[in-house]
């Protein structure tokens, strides 16, 4: 077990269901208040259009990290106030060894290029 880490399972279930791209751009716009976060170690965004669902699994450096996020008032005030509905934390996991097949250096060939391709 990676003891240290910490990992947050987060779902958000709107009541009018969105396309994939739609919530995609939703998690895009806050790509860098992220990337930037202190104690965020790793965010994966997912989606499932079938159910009309989203959300992400952070994993943070530590148990005092995560808490700290959850009593943030980004995930208080501000998550709620930009979407209209609060997530739901799904569960907090206690994490085994991280694998990284690759590692990305640049963003060329990310999602993040072709984010900076449309401005």
């Amino acid at each position: 077990m990676v003891k240290e880490k910490k990992a947050l399972w987060v779902v958000f279930r709107p009541e009018k269901p969105e396309s994939s791209a739609a919530m995609l751009e939703k998690f895009l716009v806050s790509y860098e208040a992220f990337r930037d976060m202190p104690g965020l170690y790793s965010k994966v965004w997912w989606s499932d259009p079938e159910k009309g669902e989203w959300g992400a699994m952070y994993i943070f450096d530590s148990q005092e990290d995560l808490m700290a996020y959850l009593h943030s008032d980004r995930w208080q005030k501000k998550i709620p106030e930009k979407y209209g509905y609060k997530p739901e934390v799904v569960a907090v996991l206690d994490l085994g060894p991280i694998l990284y097949k690759e590692a990305v250096m640049e963003g060329e060939g990310s999602w993040l290029s072709e984010r900076e391709g449309e401005s």
